[in-house]
């Protein structure tokens, strides 16, 4: 009898800009016959305006159907800030991805649907966000975005806030290159800022979790929600594999 596994297969939609390295984690931290594409959602030189994140629906589209013509049962996008504000609200970033979905035949992951349903599993409502590399305009249009699920922001800083970095400048001139060190100490200085919080909520994919975040949480005394570890979490749950490694923080031990 042949026992041979087939291979599941997940096709992922990265930024524009933005070499990713989405994949890549997922293989090292998983168990399971996966193989794995990915595309980068169009349009060529976008701007990563609010208007411009407002009208992605087309693209999605194409970035999904391409990857389903490719062989892909399962799709994931990477970038939360696209759903949110695509989506304009938590309904509507969910209702987006039904939509996707539908458009392409198979299952899709938005990021930001991702880190609401991560959200869910805390059950946590005093929260402190954590905003690293937002400027003020981004900070105010997230707070917006997530104010219908009613939570008490107890902190909300950046780099900038907390004079990691003197100014929004350096913070783009890094290209989302951040140390370790750097992200840590964000974190730190957000929970410090917020002693009542029960979750460190991690806005933006352009710092990285998986190597720091076990440490942080023994640290800190709480769980921390990290965009690009919500995302693996949504992928595992929808492919249905194991995450090898136990000491990569609450939520992927979920």
């Amino acid at each position: 009898m042949n026992t041979k596994t087939v291979a599941q297969k997940l096709g992922l939609i990265a930024a524009p800009g933005w070499f990713d390295p989405t994949l890549a984690e997922f293989d090292a931290i998983t168990e399971g016959d996966i193989v794995s594409t990915q595309t980068i959602l169009a349009p060529k030189d976008f701007d990563y305006s609010f208007d411009a994140m407002s009208q992605l629906e087309p693209h999605f589209n194409e970035a999904a159907r391409l990857l389903v013509q490719a062989g892909s049962e399962v799709i994931a996008q990477v970038g939360p800030v696209f759903s949110f504000f695509s989506g304009r609200t938590p309904e509507g970033a969910r209702e987006l991805q039904r939509r996707i979905a539908s458009a392409c035949g198979v299952p899709v992951i938005l990021h930001g649907v991702a880190i609401l349903d991560a959200l869910a599993q805390f059950n946590s409502q005093k929260i402190a966000l954590a905003c690293p590399y937002y400027d003020e305009e981004w900070k105010d249009k997230f707070l917006t975005f997530i104010a219908p699920l009613n939570l008490s922001i107890e902190a909300c800083q950046s780099f900038v806030d907390q004079g990691i970095f003197k100014d929004q400048h350096a913070v783009y001139d890094r290209h989302y290159q951040f140390s370790d060190d750097e992200i840590k100490q964000s974190i730190r200085l957000t929970r410090q800022a917020a002693p009542n919080a029960e979750l460190v909520f991690v806005a933006g994919a352009g710092v990285r979790f998986l190597n720091i975040i076990q440490d942080l949480e023994d640290e800190l005394g709480i769980p921390i929600l990290s965009a690009d570890v919500a995302l693996h979490w949504a992928m595992a749950k929808a492919l249905n594999v194991t995450i090898e490694n136990k000491a990569l923080g609450k939520l992927l031990a979920t």
